[in-house]
């Protein structure tokens, strides 16, 4: 306990009057015998016994009443903070929390805007000679953050410029940079130390606070952090909150696109999720832009309290390329932050694929591929989802294959070593390979194949060649199983007469005992033998048809179920989902390099618009961008490579800074067990705050509280002892009866 006017105690003394007053109030009456009221000495002798205990109560109350009125005039303070606020030089940090959520409106003003007056009301309790340093939790990174001066002018420049710049669309951690400062504060040699963290007390931003508790709050502490303990606990935290009540706010925490088919011309969609972090139910509107166009609008959706809804935005795309896309929420809400999400999308103007036979014919009928060909592009001259490249088996040498997405082999004779080797890599390097079988397909020649590429050329080793017209009592096998779980096959189960009408008169059979880890597509009657295997090979994918796509072994080509079922087939092998890149404000984006000659230069244009330019050293493995402090669409362009590749980011804000959780006082007091934790709960005016830094906790009230309930007892134990009226009144002779032993005597 202190006290902020200590000469007041002086006049506990006063507390010597009632003892004064009461021995000059004790004054003997003199003794004058009467001989008829001597019988009345017991009674006299019990009324003063309560007399003196009636004073004797009374001047102890007066004495307590007059030393509390002097310890109440002396400004009475109990603090745990063991360093008081002012008076000698004093060391200060400040750790401003300027993450997304303080872009938040709170009671018609941002929390952000509170946070600032809160750190430029700390300055202004500074004195000249005391040192102050300021942390931001995240933002541009500016050389004097983190840094004690005793310029405390230098600092409210640094406090302006943050504040300029705003709350950031990043994600805030409090707990490192508060492990920091207070590190540096330990270091420090004033005698008074503070840290002062202002927040709007998101939970996420406490995220770590229970890996970092305080040594105090354990089960044990180590040895070796006993001395630093000590010095941490003489450092006061003061934690200003500025979350007051929040405005009802929705927000954008997802927009993904996805589509059967990455292509343009095919329709794909935005799958959004919007979230109501408020208690009462909203409603809002979602629309979707590409390339600065509204390509579609979201119906009017309710959505729960402290909830999310889901909602979709189908739209479709005229051309291939990189493509930048956006979410916005219609209207105005609690938070501007979190209304926009941005998203990017790298589709093909049409599927790359190749069809190699051994050799072009005259007549584009005789070719081996004619009915694929009219199946998987079946609209010349006209834009369509799928684009093929005839080539022979010779131009497979010198053919890049990494242009294409899938290539069909269609009833190759056997190839060459170098060629073997540059299908199985572009299988493992995610490429899609479809066999299909023929009279120039030899099953030992096949295997061979495989074997020097190590089993990743075919789905199952091949058998031989089975013909219908050698077989007894039949002339054709009908497939009489398809796999309806397949994505590929399902929409093709039912009428069966679809598939069941498909007759095959040859076919190659496979190795039924060598499936394993292969998927049956199709099957034929008889044996069950299959017709249609396919099967994972590093990022890629293998098939191998065991007929031909031409009449001599079949009748497919001329079912109505040939051209949808082959069209179909290429799709999802072509499939998955457009490319998008992203990324959340404040974290690095990576390019990796894979093992490729790195591009001496890359150009980034950040969504300012402003073009920067990096020098890549040849050694490196990957680029890294770091200046991400911005939310939207950056674009990077690889130099002085092979060729110039282009590459986008959609940057966003976390989803995580929309969730309005608060963290209770009483967990970071858990967290903090054993150090002086303070709470400001009024950012506006931190006097209070500072006067009980400076003073503590005021006694004052508490001790005049009982000097008015002393007052009040005193008046209470003096009427109550004090004698009635009647008896006050002198009784009448009569009134006294001798008694019987008198009786005679008087008589």
């Amino acid at each position: 306990m202190t006290f902020g006017a200590a000469a007041f105690l002086l006049a506990a003394l006063a507390a010597i009057i009632p003892p004064i007053l009461h021995m000059i109030n004790r004054q003997r009456a003199k003794q004058l015998p009467f001989s008829t009221l001597r019988f009345l000495k017991v009674s006299v002798q019990k009324t003063r016994r309560r007399r003196q205990i009636r004073d004797i109560f009374l001047m102890l109350l007066r004495m307590a009443v007059l030393i509390l009125i002097a310890i109440g005039l002396a400004r009475p303070t109990l603090s745990k903070v063991r360093s008081l606020f002012g008076g000698s030089e004093a060391a200060v940090a400040i750790v401003l929390d300027n993450s997304a959520s303080m872009g938040w409106i709170d009671e018609g003003r941002p929390r952000f805007e509170l946070a600032v007056a809160a750190a430029n009301q700390i300055l202004g309790e500074l004195q000249a000679g005391d040192e102050v340093a300021l942390w931001a939790t995240c933002g541009q990174s500016y050389p004097e953050l983190g840094k004690f001066d005793r310029q405390h002018d230098k600092v409210r420049q640094l406090l302006a410029q943050i504040a300029q710049q705003g709350p950031t669309f990043e994600r805030g951690s409090l707990m490192p940079l508060i492990i920091q400062a207070r590190e540096q504060l330990a270091q420090s040699q004033a005698p008074q130390r503070y840290l002062f963290v202002i927040t709007d007390n998101q939970s996420v931003a406490w995220e770590g606070l229970e890996e970092n508790r305080s040594p105090a709050s354990r089960d044990t502490t180590p040895p070796e952090n006993g001395r630093e303990d000590r010095r941490l606990r003489d450092i006061p935290i003061v934690v200003v909150d500025c979350q007051r009540t929040p405005r009802p706010n929705v927000a954008v925490r997802k927009a993904t696109v996805q589509s059967v088919l990455p292509v343009a011309g095919v329709p794909m969609k935005v799958v959004l999720e919007l979230f109501n972090a408020s208690s009462v139910p909203r409603h809002r509107v979602a629309e979707v832009y590409v390339d600065g166009i509204k390509v579609g609008t979201t119906p009017e959706l309710t959505i729960p309290p402290e909830g999310a809804v889901p909602a979709e935005v189908v739209f479709t795309l005229d051309r291939g390329g990189i493509h930048q896309g956006e979410v916005r929420l219609v209207g105005e809400d609690g938070a501007r932050f979190d209304d926009r999400r941005f998203f990017t999308i790298e589709i093909e103007a049409a599927i790359p694929v190749a069809v190699v036979i051994n050799e072009r014919r005259e007549i584009a009928y005789l070719n081996d591929s004619f009915y694929l060909e009219k199946a998987l592009e079946p609209i010349e001259g006209q834009n369509w989802a799928i684009k093929t490249s005839l080539l022979t088996s010779n131009e497979l040498t010198t053919e890049p294959l990494s242009k294409y997405r899938i290539i069909y082999l269609v009833n190759l004779h056997s190839l060459e070593a170098p060629v073997v080797e540059k299908l199985a890599t572009f299988v493992q390097n995610g490429g899609r390979l479809v066999w299909v079988a023929g009279e120039e397909v030899d099953p030992t020649t096949y295997n061979g194949m495989n074997e020097m590429a190590k089993g990743g050329l075919l789905p199952v080793p091949l058998d031989s060649v089975r013909s219908a017209e050698i077989e007894e009592g039949r002339d054709s096998w009908r497939v009489n199983w398809l796999d309806v779980q397949h994505p590929a096959i399902s929409g093709f189960a039912e009428p069966p007469a679809l598939y069941q009408s498909i007759l095959v008169y040859k076919y190659v059979r496979l190795k039924a005992d060598e499936t394993d880890g292969a998927r049956v597509l199709l099957r034929l009657d008889g044996d069950g033998d299959p017709l249609l295997v396919e099967k994972q090979v590093g990022q890629g994918i293998v098939l191998f048809l065991g007929t031909s796509v031409h009449v001599e072994w079949t009748n497919f080509p001329l079912r109505p179920i040939f051209a949808p079922l082959m069209a179909r087939l290429a799709f999802y092998l072509a499939g998955g989902e457009a490319t998008q890149s992203a990324g959340l404000a404040g974290q690095p984006l990576v390019i990796p390099f894979l093992g490729q000659i790195p591009p001496g230069v890359i150009e980034v244009t950040p969504p300012s618009g402003s073009l920067m330019r990096f020098n890549v050293e040849p050694q490196s493995k990957e680029f890294r961008y770091t200046d991400t402090h911005q939310v939207g669409v950056y674009q990077f362009r690889l130099l002085a490579s092979v060729r110039p590749v282009q590459k986008v980011f959609a940057v966003n804000v976390d989803p995580d800074e929309t969730d309005p959780t608060k963290i209770e006082n009483t967990t970071i007091e858990e967290a903090f067990s054993g150090f002086p934790l303070v709470f400001a709960e009024n950012p506006e005016d931190l006097s209070q705050t500072f006067d009980f830094l400076r003073h503590g906790k005021s006694l004052a009230e508490f001790f005049l509280t009982l000097v008015l309930l002393g007052l009040v007892f005193e008046t209470f134990i003096s009427n109550w002892f004090s004698p009635r009226d009647e008896e006050k009144r002198p009784r009448p002779l009569e009134s006294y009866r001798p008694t019987r032993r008198l009786a005679p005597q008087l008589g």
